[in-house]
This record gives structure tokens, sequence and C-alpha cells, in this order.
């Protein structure tokens, strides 16, 4: 895919990503509005978030499918409006295309957008995710998206997935250990 054509089709260049043109109105006009953060520092991090971690996360959503300009961009609008229903979506994302025209992970631009988003309310946002693998790379994610904004404080936790085979098995353990001690006489 020609990236020049993109750029005629209503993809502007920023930092080895094109973005949709609604997009970058969006993120520049309205998300950075009341920020510190410049929009060239906003893309340079989410060009080295996608080169970091868009391999890994592409790797763990196989099967998801690529989400729609118009669909993305309202999903980074309803977050800024509710912020308590912040949603990490899962596939990529055609709102924003790598250097060689593949659409990147969606959730690296939602990762980056809710940083935003909770800097600027002070909030403090706890996510969930699906897997143990899931919710360390989002962990990694966040870390590395406030190294890259230079914020000093942590707004996103990430609750990992309880297992529930594990908790049962450490249950049955205690009770297979307490049970004899239970049953020994002193006679």
């Amino acid at each position: 895919m020609n990236t020049s054509q993109h750029s005629g089709q209503g993809y502007q260049h920023r930092d080895n990503l094109f973005i949709d043109a609604p997009l970058l109105t969006f993120i520049e006009q309205q998300l950075l509005a009341n920020s510190s953060v410049a929009s060239s520092q906003f893309f340079e991090a989410l060009s080295v978030l996608v080169e970091e971690f868009g391999g890994t996360y592409r790797r763990l959503n196989q099967n998801n499918n690529e989400m729609a300009c118009e669909d993305h961009l309202q999903q980074c609008q309803k977050s800024t409006q509710a912020p308590t229903s912040i949603n990490i979506s899962r596939g990529s994302s055609k709102a924003i295309l790598d250097e060689y025209s593949c659409a990147i992970p969606s959730c690296i631009l939602d990762v980056l957008t809710t940083t935003m988003i909770a800097e600027q309310q002070n909030m403090m946002l706890s996510l969930s995710t699906s897997n143990p693998e899931e919710a360390e790379l989002m962990e990694a994610v966040f870390k590395r998206a406030h190294d890259l904004m230079g914020l000093t404080k942590q707004h996103i936790e990430v609750i990992r997935p309880v297992d529930n085979v594990a908790c049962i098995a450490q249950a049955r353990q205690r009770a297979e250990y307490a049970e004899p001690q239970a049953m020994v006489s002193h006679g």
C-alpha cells in the first residue's frame, strides 16, 4: 500500500505514522488542548509505543478485526466525555497506520489517550484484562507511556485476572494441610 495515496485520502504524516485527519484534529484540538503535552511529543510517544509493543499486541490478538477510522474516533471522543467508561479495544485501528501502512494495534492509541485523560482529570483508573500475559503487557505499555510523556504521577492500575484454578488448588492444599493437624491426638 502506498502511503502517498493515504496522504491524499485524509491521512496526515506525524512521526513515522499516518493519522486519519478527523482523529488528528480531535487529538490536537480536544485531547491535548488543556494539556502541557505538545502534539509532537504525543505522536513521538505513540510512534515509540507502536514500535516497541505493536508486534507483541498483534501476536496476542491475532483473531481480532480492524477497527474503522470513524469507530475509533467515536470511541476516543466517548472516552473524553465519560472517562469512567473507557474501553481499551482489541484488534487494529485503521485510524492510524504505521510507517509500512499497516493499521496499528488500537489498544496502543487507547493507552496513550487514556493516560492523557487520567492525567488531565487527575483521576485514578483501574483497568482489568482477560489474561495474565495481556495484563503484564498492558502494565509495561502504561509505564512506558508515562515515561515517554514525562508524567510523574501514575494514574492507571492494571488489575490482573484471577486464576480460579490456582485459587482452588491453594484452598485445597490449605485444607489438606489443616485436616491432618486437626486429627492428631496426644493420648
